[in-house]
């Protein structure tokens, strides 16, 4: 179980991409070969490009992909500001997960509670929309995973 949940990101994305993929292509071959009707290719492919996006904003922050302005904090050496910057870039990614969870739980409510379905798929309309919250969840997931793991490395050298 514990390998799954540390691959969790890379297993969603193993399965999304190729079905993403297979859709597209049959998409395409239904409408330039008018052999079959496939009116929601185009809407599927879109919210798997969504969920996609976000569980690999999730993957890029376990694996440290994320782009950092490191010019200020590579000026200070002493080991209680460089602790400070890391718990402030904690701090800061963690506000920015929870405002996002946040806004997007009170739309997916609104969404759950109208009933809205998708124009093509009649899935209920949350469905896309759950994958902001689900990214950005697993994304303070990492953060903390990855500021634990710094943190016990930078005790060790110490």
């Amino acid at each position: 179980m514990r390998n799954i949940l540390d691959n969790i990101e890379e297993y969603a994305m193993l399965v999304l991409l190729p079905a993403m993929v297979v859709v597209v292509l049959l998409a395409t071959l239904a409408r330039y070969t008018g052999l079959f009707p496939m009116f929601w290719g185009e809407e599927l492919a879109r919210y798997i490009m969504v969920y996609l996006a976000y569980i690999g904003m999730s993957l890029a922050m376990k694996r440290g992909a994320h782009i950092g302005v490191t010019f200020i904090t590579d000026q200070f050496t002493h080991p209680a500001v460089v602790a400070f910057f890391k718990i402030l870039r904690l701090l800061i990614v963690l506000t920015f997960c929870g405002v996002i969870t946040w806004f997007l739980s009170r739309i997916i409510a609104n969404q759950m509670s109208s009933g809205q379905t998708s124009p093509s798929l009649w899935i209920p309309i949350w469905i896309p929309y759950a994958a902001v919250p689900l990214g950005m969840v697993l994304m303070a997931w990492r953060a903390i995973e990855a500021f634990v793991i710094d943190w016990k490395q930078s005790g060790k050298e110490a």
